[in-house]
């Protein structure tokens, strides 16, 4: 999974998530709220010279691109925006010695005294910046919209890891054993796949705040809810197909949420529907009277009712679980983890 997805031929290194499936992060209602969040959470953390806007898995950087559009003028100027992905644009892809977290959740090249120079250095790309690696030493909001999923993990049975035809072909190490025990309690001839990459992949993003709030979007399960099958799949071309290991496919697997929460004390574990509630997106069909009073307006917010309904669809993306963790920062003062307060 890791040679087809992050390999030199690899899926990731070669192709776009956009260009192959729909995800949240290409909605300007999705986009928005994130703006609003990061505001929030600005404003908890005392409203820094630098505040540190970094997405996991970026893509082509639609949703850094929304959420600046979306934020304040006074805010986006004290922005750093990083669009980190495994295939950044030559001409400003940032190579950089050391050790940080690569996009397949293993420990690549990078340093935690490599910082990414100051906010909207990239005029060219509205403020982006472009890594192949996760900057650390951040003071902001990080964010990681359907990676995990992506982080390759292996399948097991029995005792046994499976190879890409589910056969056995080898015994567990100590360390997944023990993570299937507490986290995939699996009966005979149950397949089990194996999230602890995950976690530590999410465990070492979380690292990289030195405060602030990280946000991991993604769909996904919790221990009571585990699937009976595999959830492996693929995307070609917009379309769910059968997952091929030769790099020509997305891989994907459904992310055991819970496990990934564990990892720190300080947390919440929304689904989507619900966080974007608390940050103010809700599908409202608008009045009928405005249909005659301004036919245009009308159609517009009836689109625009249809595309939040989307992402808030229960069947749909809504179920899309978010997941925050957050340091050195006053929860209290985060309207989205005490909305009623």
């Amino acid at each position: 999974m890791r040679t087809a997805l992050y390999g030199p031929d690899g899926f990731f290194v070669r192709e776009r998530p956009a260009d192959h499936f729909r995800t949240s992060a290409q909605s300007p209602h999705f986009a928005r709220a994130i703006a609003v969040l990061a505001a929030d959470v600005d404003r908890a953390l005392g409203s820094p010279e630098v505040f540190d806007l970094v997405d996991v898995g970026a893509g082509r950087g639609e949703l850094l691109h929304g959420v600046l559009a979306a934020l304040d003028a006074p805010l986006r100027a004290r922005v750093r925006a990083v669009a980190v992905e495994v295939s950044a644009r030559a001409h400003d892809a940032a190579a950089s010695p050391g050790e940080a977290v690569g996009l397949d959740g293993r420990a690549g090249p990078g340093s935690d005294a490599d910082r990414v120079p100051g906010p909207a250095a990239d005029a060219a790309d509205h403020g982006l910046r472009w890594r192949t690696d996760l900057p650390r030493g951040l003071t902001g909001l990080l964010l990681a919209t359907e990676w995990l999923d992506n982080v390759p993990l292996d399948l097991a049975r029995d005792g046994s890891y499976l190879d890409t035809e589910l056969n056995p072909c080898g015994p567990l190490d100590a360390a997944d054993a023990a993570w299937i025990e507490r986290w995939w309690p699996a009966g005979p001839d149950d397949i089990v796949e194996i999230g602890r990459s995950r976690d530590e992949a999410w465990a070492d993003a979380f690292g990289a705040l030195d405060a602030g709030l990280a946000l991991a979007v993604d769909y996904g399960h919790r221990v009571a809810e585990r699937p009976a099958l595999p959830t492996t799949t693929g995307f070609r071309n917009g379309r769910e197909v059968p997952p091929a290991f030769d790099g020509s496919t997305d891989i994907t697997c459904h992310v055991a949420v819970d496990s990934i929460a564990a990892a720190g004390a300080d947390r919440l574990l929304l689904d989507q529907r619900s966080a974007l509630h608390r940050l103010g997106v809700t599908a409202q069909r608008p009045p009928l009277a405005l249909a005659s009073t301004d036919p245009v307006g009308y159609v517009r917010a009836l689109a625009e009712a249809s595309e939040i309904g989307e992402l808030t669809a229960a069947s749909g993306l809504g179920g899309h679980w978010w997941l925050a963790q957050w340091t050195g920062l006053d929860p209290r003062k985060l309207p989205y983890l005490h909305p009623h307060t």
